[in-house]
């Protein structure tokens, strides 16, 4: 097996080192996530690194640094780092991803910018696994209550999550924060139920606590975070990472739209006529109250 692996890497057919990160992720251990965190922080990958640097900077020792590039696929740390020059030279996809195309860079820091989320996209798409989105769709079609919850800027991710899925089915709700009744609400989960959580940084210690109060009343959990969640993501059932490094000051939640978008279209189409009566009861309520535009006013601005 060592042979074809090796053979592959040859041939340039080898993962990136990224995916490989992001598909293992979660079941690293503590030293050895600080390791991944460290090779994902680099911009130019790890092929001008040596084995001890890389070690001094996530401070972990060498035996650990040898263990998880083997527990990547890799032979050694040499065979990695030839792996990784070998992507950069062939300018693999994900490579590619990096670099604006043409019409991008003529648009600048915005063609830099979507560059970066068309590269985020696609390393969550190469590590998420189908069969937990397929667990995740289940939960959400199956679980007699749904309570969502997001805080700081994981808030607007809840708050569309919420808004969508209560579109398709009954039994959604959503733990606003600073409402002072989450608490009041989240007693009334138990089994049957299920929490949907959205975990990126900065995450405040009381998302931690509410997944734990779920899982100690017998409620599925489903966790949708970036990669450095690896304390919290052991406390769902069902952790899904999402790659959400930005390009200049603040992070990118595409990846993490794009996977909401999916699993509630998902749950509705596994749900069937029910989500379909739903949304026609919706559509007939609207029509009668009138509360939407249908065109804009002749002369609006």
């Amino acid at each position: 097996m060592a042979q074809r692996r090796s053979r592959r890497e040859k041939t340039g057919q080898a993962a990136s080192i990224e995916s490989r990160i992001m598909s293992a992720y979660g079941k690293l251990s503590q030293s050895e996530r600080r390791l991944a965190d460290v090779i994902l922080a680099q911009p130019g990958g790890i092929s001008e690194f040596a084995a001890s640097e890389l070690a001094e900077l996530a401070e972990v020792s060498r035996a650990t640094t040898a263990r998880f590039f083997q527990r990547l696929g890799y032979l050694n740390y040499r065979s990695a780092r030839l792996s990784a020059r070998e992507h950069r030279r062939r300018g693999s996809p994900l490579e590619a991803m990096h670099e604006p195309t043409a019409p991008l860079e003529a648009r600048g820091n915005f063609g830099i910018h979507l560059a970066n989320d068309l590269a985020n996209l696609t390393r969550s798409g190469e590590s998420i696994d189908p069969g937990e989105i397929d667990a995740a769709v289940q939960m959400l079609e199956r679980s007699r209550r749904i309570f969502v919850v997001g805080f700081r800027n994981s808030y607007s991710l809840a708050a569309y999550a919420f808004g969508v899925l209560n579109t398709v089915r009954p039994g959604v709700i959503l733990l606003a924060p600073g409402n002072l009744d989450v608490v009041e609400l989240l007693a009334d989960i138990g089994p049957g139920d299920a929490l949907l959580a959205m975990g990126f940084r900065r995450r405040p210690t009381v998302l931690r606590q509410l997944l734990a109060a779920a899982r100690t009343r017998q409620a599925k959990t489903l966790l949708i975070c970036d990669n450095e969640a690896s304390t919290t993501r052991r406390l769902a059932d069902i952790p899904l990472v999402c790659d959400s490094r930005g390009t200049f000051l603040f992070d990118s939640y595409v990846c993490a739209m794009s996977l909401i978008n999916f699993l509630c279209s998902s749950t509705a189409l596994a749900l069937g006529p029910p989500a379909w009566r739903r949304l026609e009861d919706i559509e007939k309520l609207h029509d009668t109250l009138n509360d939407l535009a249908t065109r804009e006013p002749d002369g609006a601005p």
